[in-house]
């Protein structure tokens, strides 16, 4: 008997997308909601009971918004349907009436807790699937899931691979706890460097990819030039480390990232030939800059590379306004993904 693997089901795509949404986002869908309830009760009068349907609405308030936001929106119900149905729904005395609204707010609190608690987990896991354990960044799975999402289309962007050189002798001759530490290190110097909307991952071993959006291409050359000057002066307990990048700009549009990884690594071997060098290209490929330690830049990019100054602790690539992250990941009580610093600006320290 052929087994086929289940496909994903669609209740499963509503939930990732729910705790996806930004927040300003997900109010409008449960107000939104909410009203669409509050109409319908309305309408159709005291016979018929729509506590099932707000609770609905309560559970959707309280997956994509968290408790507070379930328990507000319960709330707000509970008024909504007392104001259009009036005393018709409750022909109690006062204290029975009383206790009625207890009991109710009672339950909406709890199912509301409930929700919010499988969210936090969910996320939580979420994240536990997708984070490199060791240096705190995104994993290779989870680079592939975001990098599509998480970096604008619209723009020019920036995908760097790095691999740190000498990596192998340091574990040898100082052991593999040494390694661990490097990478550590290296990991949090470089989460410091890039924007919150940044993505940055580990792809295993001592391979590290950073995918961004930039303003055009010749920020993107200078980016990635300060990038790995940054880079390779990253301090641990075992001393300065070393690396070679390859830096692709990519214009807007469309791209797949299998392609652009395998042309970036490419760019990274030739750089790493060359001894802790970096290798820029565009991926049409109409425009190479080849550069290593000491090579001279075209003019236009090495007047957008003076700006990063040996006495300034801070990259300036010339880059527009962030463009947000995926609320899952942001959410999520786990690694963050780089420093909140100024727009514009990459901080190195």
């Amino acid at each position: 008997m052929h087994w086929a693997p289940p496909k994903v089901q669609t209740v499963p795509r509503v939930f990732d997308w729910l705790v996806r949404l930004r927040r300003a986002q997900a109010w409008l869908l449960v107000l939104f909601c909410a009203d669409a309830v509050a109409l319908a009760d309305l309408l159709s009068g005291p016979d018929v009971w729509l506590g099932p349907v707000y609770l609905l609405v309560i559970c959707v308030a309280a997956w994509s918004l968290g408790w507070m936001g379930g328990q507000a929106i319960g709330v707000a119900c509970m008024a909504v349907s007392l104001m259009i149905n009036g005393l018709s729904l409750y022909p109690y005395s006062e204290a029975e009436f009383a206790w009625n609204l207890l009991m109710r707010f009672g339950a909406i609190s709890v199912v509301s807790a409930a929700i919010a608690g499988a969210r936090w987990a969910y996320v939580r896991e979420w994240w536990l699937a997708r984070s490199d354990s060791l240096t705190g960044t995104l994993n290779r799975k989870a680079f592939f899931e975001l990098a599509q999402t998480a970096i604008d289309v619209r723009r020019w962007r920036l995908l760097v691979y790095v691999d740190l050189d000498g990596f192998k002798k340091l574990n040898d001759a100082r052991g593999h706890a040494a390694g661990d530490a490097s990478l550590r290190a290296f990991g949090t110097a470089v989460r410091k460097m890039i924007r919150p909307e940044d993505v940055f991952a580990r792809l295993g071993g001592d391979e590290f990819v950073i995918f961004m959006n930039v303003k055009d291409e010749a920020s993107a050359l200078a980016v990635g030039t300060r990038l790995h000057k940054a880079m390779n002066n990253v301090q641990t307990e075992n001393g300065t480390l070393d690396c070679s990048a390859g830096g692709l700009a990519v214009p807007p549009g469309f791209v797949t990232m299998d392609e652009l990884l395998q042309r970036a690594d490419h760019l990274m071997y030739t750089a790493k030939l060359r001894g802790s060098g970096l290798q820029l290209d565009t991926s049409s490929g109409a425009e190479r800059a080849v550069i290593d330690s000491g090579a001279v830049l075209p003019r236009g990019v090495r007047a957008l590379a003076r700006k990063g100054s040996a006495n300034d602790r801070r990259i300036e690539p010339q880059v527009g306004a962030p463009v947000g992250t995926p609320r899952l990941p942001s959410a999520m009580p786990g690694p963050e993904l780089g420093a909140v610093v100024p727009e514009g600006q990459v901080a190195l320290g």
